[in-house]
This record gives C-alpha cells, structure tokens and sequence, in this order.
C-alpha cells in the first residue's frame, strides 16, 4: 500500500488483484497531473469552494486503480453523486471498490461501455487507454452523450501515448490540441461537441474461417484473429461427451469457445474475461452462430464467482496487463483452473515457446503433456491426478 497525494488529501492505495511483494505502485504520474490540472484549471470541485460550484460532477474514463474516481470522491462535497467511473475493465472496477474500502470512500457510480451517464458532467478526465481502438471508441462515445462544450482533460505516460492522439481529438470532438508535459506524462485538452462528428468504424469484423467475427473496440486482435488463436484452433478437443462444463478463460471474442461448441455440441459453455468489450463481442457472436445454444457469460476475475469442477478449461492466456508485461496474469489463472477442474478434467493451454509456462504448469498440475508445438507457440494438456 502507497500513499497518493492528490490536491485534496491522501489515499493509501494498492494495486489490485493483490500480491505479496507487489513492486507496482497503484498510480502514476498522469493520474496526479489530470488530478492538478482540475485543482488548477477546472471546475471547482471542493467544499471549500461554494461561492462557485461546489461538487462539480466529474465523469471519470479508464482509471486504473481508482486514484482518480476516489480523489474527486475524497474531494466532493459531502453527500452529493459527483463522480461517475466509465470503462471497459472489471478488474479496474475491483480496484476502485477495494480502495474506496480501504479508504471509507463510497458513491463512485460505476458505467460500462454502453451504459449513457447518469449525469452531465461539468467537466471529463481520461486517461489514455492502450488500445486506439478504444480511444476512438470512446472519444466518439463523449460526442454522442455530452452537450456542447463540457471540458475533456486527458493524460497518459509519455512512452505508452499514441501518435495520432490530437488528430483522433479532432476527428472525433471537433478540436484538440497538446498540452505540456510533467514528469514524463502529457496532458491534452478538448472539449466536446454536442453531435456526432464521425463514426468509429467499430465493432470491425474479423474472420475466422467460416465464421465473420463480431469484435467490439478494444478487443484483442481487433483487425485479424492472431497467430496463437489460429494455431490452438487446430489442437482443440473434439467430441467432447454431452453435458461437459467447458470453460473459454479469456475468451476475447470467443473463437476458440465457438469452435468448441462446434465440435462438441452437447457440451455446457461458459465464456469469461475481465474486458466487459470483450465479453459482448463473445456474446454477439454465439448469438449469431449458435442462436439455440444455452451459454453463460461471466465478467469477472476469470474463474471467481464461478463453481468449480469443469471438465475441460480452454486459455490463451494474455502476457499484457495493461501496459504492463508479465506472466502474472498467466500464472493467477492458471491457479484458478487447477483449483477448478474436475476429477480427470484438462486444461489445454497455449503459450508463446520463450515465456516457459511448462515450469509453471508442472508444479501445479499432476500431468503436464505437450500436444502440438511449432516455432513460436506449445500447446499442453494439463490434468489433476485422477484422484484428486
């Protein structure tokens, strides 16, 4: 847990999900400088500030870790809604919450992408997200709810921004430009239009053999289906008894529980992922290839929330989180499906050959095989031991 000054307090934040000897702090650079900037430049947002408009309503995009979302609530007056969170991450949406617990800070009112505001904000802080995709997609999202001219603030680490950033601003809300920067973070400002000035081109279609795939912006492979999908798509199960509880863990746009399903028609088919885009792209398309097929969708942290005891766990599990790259997304799923499979269940994996996922795999599970392997990629078969 770190302490996050901000111009209207202190929180003690922590990065979630929680680890032991977590390195990464909670917060950066660009949330306290979108955070200075609406002390120095925006709305007034404090109690103290009454004469002018106190509890200005703050509408909050992609916050990581819920520095921004509880600072404005830290700062807002007593009582009020002023803060509205918008984005695509459950495990953002936890982050806040746990936080906000952590800090005795409650009434963040939390929207997915669909979902309009429940408010008109005074004034909008961004950060940038990773994905352009996204980026459109929401600056486009702004110019369809906002009126005209409500202040957008926006920020981002200076090494993870794209180049076309001013350009999308202009396309999308009319105007734009860069600001200065601080402490290797940029800021930019626009303001909104009040009317759609361009469309976004999103959801794009992606095909996959037979199949026109549904992705919605942000998704990963939103232009082509990846290599290591195409590939675990030719080591996938077959014929799978009727009644198997299989599982597509960070499912995406769920091509591989498509063909899942497809192979295997009687089983029972969950698709689950932590991206709320990622998830309606999944559901998009089993509605529109397996319209009679009864499956779940869960948005969450893959496999919590959900019983346990599935007799196969697909996963192509992402080395991404975020900016941040790593195996530690792998490994937590990994021990959620050990902890998940039935008695002679399997979870078949695909991993990139150099990230060395066999180490992990085999001190969690009783048998580790290889079934396939090419240059880049190795897909396992990973099962308990039967008496287990």
């Amino acid at each position: 847990m770190t302490a996050f000054l901000h111009p209207w307090g202190q929180l003690a934040l922590q990065r979630w999900p929680r680890r032991r000897n977590e390195t990464l702090q909670a917060w950066d650079n660009a949330d306290r400088y979108l955070l200075n900037t609406l002390a120095e430049r925006g709305l007034p947002v404090s109690q103290a500030d009454e004469a002018a408009k106190a509890g200005a309503k703050t509408l909050v995009l992609n916050d990581q870790q819920g520095a921004l979302a509880l600072a404005l609530q830290q700062a807002a007056t007593a009582g009020s809604a002023a803060v509205e969170s918008s984005g695509d991450s459950f495990m953002a949406q936890a982050a806040t919450l746990a936080n906000g617990e952590d800090n005795s800070l409650q009434g963040v009112r939390f929207l997915w992408p669909f979902d309009a505001p429940g408010q008109t904000p005074d004034q909008v802080i961004m950060r940038v997200p990773k994905s352009v995709a996204l980026l459109e997609w929401q600056l486009h999202w702004l110019s369809q709810h906002l009126p005209q001219g409500v202040p957008v603030w926006l920020a981002g680490m200076d090494k993870h921004l794209p180049r076309q950033l001013v350009s999308l601003l202009q396309r999308y809300l009319g105007n734009g430009r860069a600001e200065y920067g601080w402490k290797k973070a940029r800021l930019f400002s626009a303001q909104t239009p009040g009317q759609v000035l361009a469309d976004t081109g999103y959801p794009s279609k992606v095909k996959a053999g037979d199949w026109q795939l549904t992705v919605h912006a942000g998704v990963f492979a939103q232009q082509q289906l990846d290599i290591g999908a195409r590939f675990f798509l030719d080591h996938l199960p077959q014929s799978l008894p009727a009644g198997s509880r299989v599982v597509d863990l960070g499912c995406g746009n769920g091509v591989i529980g498509l063909a899942a399903l497809q192979a295997s028609p009687g089983v029972e088919m969950t698709f689950c992922d932590e991206s709320w885009q990622a998830l309606e792209s999944a559901r998009d398309n089993v509605s529109r290839y397996f319209p009679d097929r009864q499956c779940r969708f869960h948005h969450g942290d893959g496999l919590v929330g959900l019983e346990n005891d599935f007799d196969c766990i697909l996963l192509n599990p992402p080395f991404h989180d975020g900016h941040v790259v790593g195996d530690h997304v792998a490994r937590r799923l990994f021990n959620q499906a050990a902890r998940a499979l039935a008695p002679g269940g399997e979870l078949r994996v695909i991993g990139n050959r150099h990230l060395g996922y066999h180490k992990v795999l085999s001190r969690r599970f009783g048998s580790v095989t290889v079934l396939a392997s090419n240059a880049k990629f190795v897909v396992w078969r990973c099962q308990q031991p039967s008496s287990r």
